[in-house]
Parts: structure tokens; sequence; C-alpha cells
């Protein structure tokens, strides 16, 4: 019978791909002692050029962790997008339905860092911003063949649902990495909500959504629980920087400490999170399986300057698991 499914072009096989759609832009990466304060100037010591935006970046994480990953979005007809292109095809993404535009630049991010890693960014999207529903539908045979879909708040959220809608028709499981969260949080549609799996999103994030203060775990967990209640998500994960993780679903509350280590730079840690995150849901780990390594991943990503440069593979991220659990014991 397997055979015979082959031959008429069916899988009978469960999908294990990631289906990421979003933004993929350049990031322009300016460094100095710490960041500028409003109206002020401050004399940086190096810049660098780096593939950026959160899909290409989660993308990227994905396909270094093993999982068959695809990219819906657009580029500029332009070096900037031959350059991401050409990056985000050497860790693995396939990127067949990565549009080039023939109207709109590709997007571009300055991004200003500090001394101690952190850093703030603006986001100027280009073509990402010109990806329409009917690439989404031409792209139904890589959703088709992915276990989770992948999106996030950089491209209009009409599309991010769209997205959704066609993931969830097909039987996929739908991550929202809800960053950045728009201004007026009302304007994320209950269609989005409904298809929602796994609400991914950091402190600040989950402080915009939920109207609540994330000031420490118990209350990360606590505004966690509001916006399950209030979205109806069955699973809430939110990343919290130095002081770990959290994730709540219908097993209660659980907390990941994070790992100790020197940072460099924070830009890529969330999207690092969210790359793991997706692709070990995807090859059927639990929840509980996935979260170390998305914790790990984000940990080694911290260590290393830019985003898409710091992406960890899926061998980097288990030696470090490895290496740090046997110093443990």
């Amino acid at each position: 019978m397997r055979s015979l499914l082959a031959l008429a072009g069916m899988d009978t096989e469960s999908p294990t791909g990631v289906s990421v759609v979003g933004s993929v832009h350049m990031d322009v990466v300016a460094t100095a002692e710490r960041l500028p304060a409003a109206g002020e100037s401050v004399v940086g010591h190096r810049m660098a050029l780096s593939p950026g935006g959160k899909a290409g970046n989660q993308a990227a994480q994905a396909a270094l962790n093993g999982a068959r990953t695809f990219l819906i979005g657009r580029v500029g007809r332009d070096v900037f997008g031959d350059q991401l292109r050409a990056a985000l095809a050497r860790t693995g993404v396939d990127t067949t339905y990565l549009t080039v535009d023939a109207q709109e630049a590709t997007g571009i991010s300055p991004v200003f860092t500090g001394a101690d890693g952190e850093y703030a960014s603006i986001i100027v999207p280009g073509a990402g911003q010109r990806l329409q529903p009917e690439d989404i539908e031409a792209a139904r045979d890589a959703v088709a063949r992915s276990a989770v879909l992948l999106i996030q708040g950089e491209i209009p959220i009409q599309l991010s649902a769209h997205a959704a809608r066609l993931a969830r028709s097909l039987g996929g499981r739908v991550i929202f990495n809800a960053s950045p969260v728009p201004a007026d949080a009302a304007a994320i549609p209950d269609a989005l909500w409904s298809d929602v799996d796994v609400l991914l999103v950091n402190g600040t994030e989950a402080e915009r959504l939920s109207g609540m203060s994330v000031a420490d775990v118990p209350a990360a967990v606590i505004a966690a629980e509001a916006l399950q209640r209030q979205f109806g998500i069955p699973t809430i994960v939110m990343t919290l920087g130095g002081r770990g993780a959290i994730a709540v679903d219908e097993r209660g509350s659980r907390h990941l400490p994070s790992w100790p280590v020197p940072v460099v730079e924070t830009i890529g840690a969330g999207d690092a999170f969210a790359g793991v995150l997706a692709s070990e849901l995807a090859r059927g780990r639990q929840l509980d399986e996935a979260l170390p390594l998305a914790n790990a991943a984000g940990a080694l990503a911290v260590t290393r300057p830019g985003a898409h440069d710091s992406l960890p593979t899926g061998a980097q991220i288990r030696a470090f698991l490895t290496e740090r659990q046997r110093a443990e014991s």
C-alpha cells in the first residue's frame, strides 16, 4: 500500500519539516561602549553587516538543528537580497519560496549594541512588507510537508493569520512568536489567536500583551497563565534573558534557569530559542524535551556577535548541554 500511495504522489509518513513565514533583512550592526541616549551620538568601534530578520534567523536555526526548513518571504532584486539568499542556503534553508521582489529593496535593520551585549534596533522591512497571500498559497506544498509553522510580527499581521489558517487546515501546529507586539495589541485578530498552539514571547512582549508586570519568575508565571486564559492558547513559552525561561501548559508551569555564559551580544538569542523549539517539536519531541535544547541554543547565541552568525548547530547545542550537565553532576 505504501508504494502505491507513493506512486500516486501521496506520503503516508508524518511531516517533520518546519515552515517559517516572515521577514528577511540585512542587519547593519554598530557597536559602542554603550547605547546612545535620546538625542545623543556616541563613537563606536565596530560595524558589521549580518543577515537578519526574525523569520530568516529562525529558519536558519531550525535548519542548523537538522530540520527540513522552508522559508516564505520576500527580498529585493539587489546585492543584499542575493547575500541573504546565499547565507540562508548555506545553513540548509530551502529558499524556493523566498520571492525576489522587482519593485522594493531588501529590508534593512540598523542595530546598535553596547558593551553589555544589549541592543536596540529599527526594522525597515522593505520587500518583506510586500509579501502577499498568494505567496503563502504558492507554498502550500511546503506547509503540508511541515509539522510546525513559525510566524512572527514583522510582517502585516493579516499575512501571519493567513499562514496560520493554512497550516492548521493542513494539520500543522502553529508557533506564534509575537515579536514585535503591535503598538495596539488589539490589532492581532481573534482568528489568529484561535489558530495558535504555542505563544512564544519575551518578558517585555508578555507585559504588553497581558498588561501585567513580569518583574520576576513568579510574576512571569502569573502573566503567562493570564495570557493562556485570555487567548485560549494551549501553551505559553516565555523567555526571560538572564532569568531563563518558563512554560505553561496543561501540565502546569515550569522554570528553566539560564546557563551562565559570557555575553557578547543578545541580538540572536530569541531567534535561536525559537528555531530550536520549532524544529524539536516538528520532529516529535515533547515540550519538556525541546525546552532544554532551545534554552541552550539561546545561551550559545549570546556568546557570539551578530544574529545569523551567532546561531549554533545542533551538534554544538547538544555538546554544550552534555558538558554543562556533566559539570553539574
